[in-house]
């Protein structure tokens, strides 16, 4: 770790000195040099520690240009970023030449080649899920973090080809500021089911803003606001990925189980809507990270095999799903829609993904004595459409480290 934190700084200095910014001329000054400084280490070891050093240097570079496209005043207000430095190291990266996991003696270990033949070994503890993931998948370059207790964990870069095949039925899905309402179609046994998952987004940014809010007007030293945002900004960020990557998982998990391809909504241009609505609504809108949460969707679909379609998200809302009828005065308010032109009334929420339905090109919402039906016109049939009982509730104090945890999707008999 010493040795590895030393070439770092030694990397840095050169690479700051010279103001290398290019990979190329990064090793040009750094490889030979350290080459010669550390001949007991790996080769890999020197190329990982100049590229770190290359990757804090350009992170610095983008911040100050940043700080130099500001205004004067601002200029004048905030301070510049400074200079990258390596005072304390817990990460070694790991070249995949560098390391490999074998079995010995029933034991899972991990061996470091440090270097002219000498190898450092360390006994891996197996978890269930870990195993799962590893097998029949590739490895590449990893990390070993040390924590401050210098616990040791491994970090491991895995990679695995998974063939994407388009299935019969759909999963389309609307997302909202503190919902994601679901539409799930399966054809292969006629049936039909709405429900939502509903989670604690909005909550968790409108109570870090006036968090925040109340430190930028009660904290007058500029330092000590400075850190106590960044600590509040980052526990707000973590919590929100935390949402999103379970909420994610687990519409994966169903769209899997029923072997389901994903159908969602192109949400581009979804904040500039929010432009002409209250300051409260256009904060949530453009702080949500929709680009972030349909990244999560997308790798956990295609992870498991899953086709993902993107389809207008214009006027979802306000259209009627039978006629096609389109205005805002369809939706009444949040929780009711009903149609001015032909009269159809429905949960407001749920509309979205029947219309997400009749523009996929698979078929149209009906009514059939007082049933709502989706006619397809792919294998003809004609499949009844059930809502949820329940909608899922995110209950932070059961949840840690759950999933979340949504209404069981009950079959319809076929029609």
């Amino acid at each position: 770790m010493d040795s590895y934190t030393l070439m770092v700084r030694e990397a840095l200095k050169i690479i700051v000195e010279n103001d290398a910014r290019s990979r190329r001329k990064a090793h040009i000054l750094c490889y030979g040099f350290l080459r010669k400084k550390h001949p007991q280490l790996h080769n890999k070891f020197v190329q990982e520690a100049y590229k770190r050093a290359l990757a804090m240097y350009r992170s610095y570079r983008k911040l100050l240009n940043k700080w130099k496209k500001l205004p004067a005043k601002k200029r004048r207000r905030i301070k510049p970023p400074s200079p990258p430095s390596v005072e304390e190291n817990r990460v070694v990266e790991l070249h995949i030449d560098t390391y490999k996991l074998e079995r010995r003696h029933g034991f899972l270990t991990l061996a470091v080649s440090k270097g002219n033949g000498v190898y450092l070994r360390f006994l891996v503890m197996e978890y269930d899920y870990a195993v799962e993931e590893l097998r029949g998948a590739k490895l590449g370059n990893s990390k070993i973090l040390v924590d401050e207790n210098s616990d040791i964990y491994l970090l491991l870069t895995i990679r695995r080809n998974v063939e994407v095949k388009e299935h019969r039925n759909k999963l389309f899905i609307d997302i909202n500021e503190d919902s994601i309402d679901c539409l799930l179609v399966n054809y292969e046994d006629g049936w039909a089911k709405l429900f939502s998952v509903k989670h604690d987004v909005r909550r968790i940014r409108t109570n870090y803003r006036r968090i925040k809010k109340g430190i930028q007007k009660k904290v007058e030293d500029e330092k000590l606001s400075g850190r106590l945002l960044a600590k509040y900004g980052y526990r707000e960020r973590k919590r929100v990925e935390d949402r999103l990557k379970k909420i994610a998982t687990i519409l994966a998990k169903i769209a899997k189980e029923y072997n389901a391809d994903l159908t969602r909504e192109n949400l581009k241009d979804l904040r500039l809507n929010g432009r002409k609505r209250s300051k409260q609504l256009n904060y949530r809108l453009s702080t949500f990270p929709y680009r972030k949460f349909i990244s999560y969707i997308e790798y956990k679909f295609w992870e498991k095999g899953l086709e993902v379609t993107t389809i207008g998200a214009s006027g979802t809302s306000i259209t009627c799903p039978l006629c096609g009828y389109v205005d805002k005065k369809n939706g009444v308010n949040r929780e009711n829609f009903r149609c001015k032109k032909c009269g159809f009334t429905f949960n407001a929420q749920y509309v979205a993904c029947l219309n997400l339905f009749s523009r996929l090109g698979d078929g149209r919402v009906a009514i059939r004595g007082g049933r709502l039906y989706l006619v397809s016109r792919k294998a003809a049939p004609v499949v009844a459409v059930d809502v949820a009982l329940r909608d899922a509730e995110w209950n932070e104090a059961s949840q840690q480290g759950k999933s979340v945890q949504i209404p069981i999707v009950s079959k319809i008999p076929k029609i």
